[in-house]
């Protein structure tokens, strides 16, 4: 029979550069032994795990979801105008200048009870409770009324 020798595994070529990849325990290419990859040349889908964490900075287009932004201090909110409903309830001390943007805008000719707001006004329980000759017979829950110098009250059953 005819043929020649060829050789078919040079020990000293297993692992080294040049040579053959050996694979781990596991049965995965060493990382010592797999060459760097031009990202031009990878195609396919990657799954979440196989992406590594990237900076914010390198974010330069597209949209996050909301879930993925963070609170944001108010500190922070240098221009714009803020929605209404995103404004809390607010203490009538806590707003300032208050009196004078009201100004002119409650007319001087309404009158509670007779007494014009114009400045202050001062009511008198008189002004808010009438004064009655003798205690109705019927009146509505939490009615009141003044009877000979006494305070009553209506009171539902």
């Amino acid at each position: 029979m005819s043929g020649q020798w060829k050789e078919i595994l040079d020990a000293d070529k297993l692992g080294a550069a040049d040579g053959i990849a050996q694979l781990d325990a596991t049965g995965k290419l060493k990382s010592t032994q797999i060459p760097e990859i031009d990202p031009t040349n990878i195609s396919g889908i990657l799954s979440a795990s196989q992406i590594p964490s990237l900076d914010a900075s390198k974010v330069t287009s597209g949209a996050f979801s909301s879930s993925r932004i963070p609170s944001l201090d108010t500190t922070k909110i240098a221009s714009g105008s803020l929605n209404a409903d995103r404004i809390p309830t607010l203490a009538q001390a806590k707003v300032s200048g208050l009196s004078t943007s009201l100004a002119g805008k409650v007319s001087t000719s309404t009158k509670v009870n007779g007494k014009a707001l114009s400045g202050d006004v001062t009511l008198k329980t008189a002004d808010i409770i009438e004064e009655v000759g003798s205690l109705p017979e019927s009146g509505l829950i939490g009615e009141i009324c003044a009877f000979e110098g006494k305070l009553y009250v209506w009171k539902g059953e």
